[in-house]
């Protein structure tokens, strides 16, 4: 038996008519009742009978009705589904993070992912760019959201969503906030730093040595943010912070750049996956959200 003719025999049997069965379910008369002699056919009995100017179930049809009401209920979320699963609506997406998206991206954009698609989930892992590369490269992750340091390598796919500017930073309450610095005025200060495989560290370290000036020796290195955000607000040590990060209010309250030029990196920050990964319908929708936020914050919009 068709589930189709079946959600229509109980379609007439909840309006009390075919046709008002018809404009239930977006069918014509005609069309109802061929489905119903189907059924009749296939049963063997009769599933009307005239009463008055109307219908009546027969008692098959209210059997029927009983023991495939739950089937057919299964079989039409089923066939929604897959629908679903072949548009990329319906399934699960891994995304790996690195810090700055995590605080300025990632909350406005799964929210909105949620409410728009809820049949998809999502689980997030959080690291450091290096290693979301290699989990991506491994199929550990279908999307790595952070740093695009290298657009042009092999096997890539890349989205920019907005450009970030690494900067000194010290907390609000040092004494080189609020004046004009020449590099020599770093000499001798105490730092807090990622760990020297970080591109920002080695970016930092060859500013300095262009500068004429010894690498920054870290008193403490960690590669945790939300550690780092909470030493440098703590002491008097000085950091390299993403200007994204400071323009959070729980950051800006805390941390700020120091006024000092030539120290200043700029980056690129996106999605990132490996190429072919679209032709899985839930990537793609995936990415299509991703683009969708991307304009926002290109046209102006602050980041969720």
């Amino acid at each position: 038996m068709d589930v189709r003719d079946l959600s229509y025999l109980q379609a007439i049997i909840r309006t009390g008519s075919v046709t008002a069965a018809a404009d239930e379910v977006g069918r014509t008369a005609p069309a109802i009742t061929k489905a119903i002699r189907r059924l009749e056919q296939e049963t063997g009995t009769a599933l009307f009978r005239r009463a008055g100017r109307g219908i009546e179930p027969t008692e098959a049809a209210l059997f029927l009705t009983r023991r495939t009401q739950g089937m057919t209920e299964q079989l039409q979320i089923i066939r929604r589904q897959l629908t679903e699963i072949s548009r990329g609506q319906h399934g699960h997406i891994r995304l790996g993070v690195a810090a700055t998206m995590a605080a300025i991206f990632l909350p406005g954009f799964l929210s909105d992912l949620s409410v728009r698609h809820p049949n998809i989930s999502v689980s997030v892992i959080n690291g450091m760019n290096d290693v979301l590369r290699a989990a991506l490269r491994e199929g550990e992750i279908d999307i790595a959201l952070g740093v695009i340091d290298r657009p042009d390598e092999g096997g890539i796919e890349t989205l920019v969503i907005t450009e970030d500017q690494v900067r000194i930073a010290a907390s609000l309450r040092h004494r080189l906030q609020g004046r004009p610095l020449a590099a020599a005025d770093l000499s001798g200060e105490s730092w807090l730093l990622p760990a020297r495989g970080v591109a920002m560290r080695q970016w930092l370290d060859a500013a300095f040595t262009a500068s004429g000036l010894p690498a920054p020796i870290a008193q403490i290195e960690t590669n945790s943010i939300a550690v780092l955000e909470d030493l440098i607000a703590g002491s008097d040590h000085l950091s390299f912070v993403s200007g994204l990060k400071m323009r959070l209010p729980h950051v800006a309250s805390r941390i700020g750049p120091l006024r000092i030029e030539g120290f200043t990196m700029r980056r690129q920050i996106g999605a990132t996956w490996l190429q072919g990964a679209e032709d899985q319908p839930t990537v793609a929708l995936v990415i299509e959200r991703l683009r969708a936020g991307s304009s926002v914050i290109r046209d102006g919009a602050a980041p969720a």
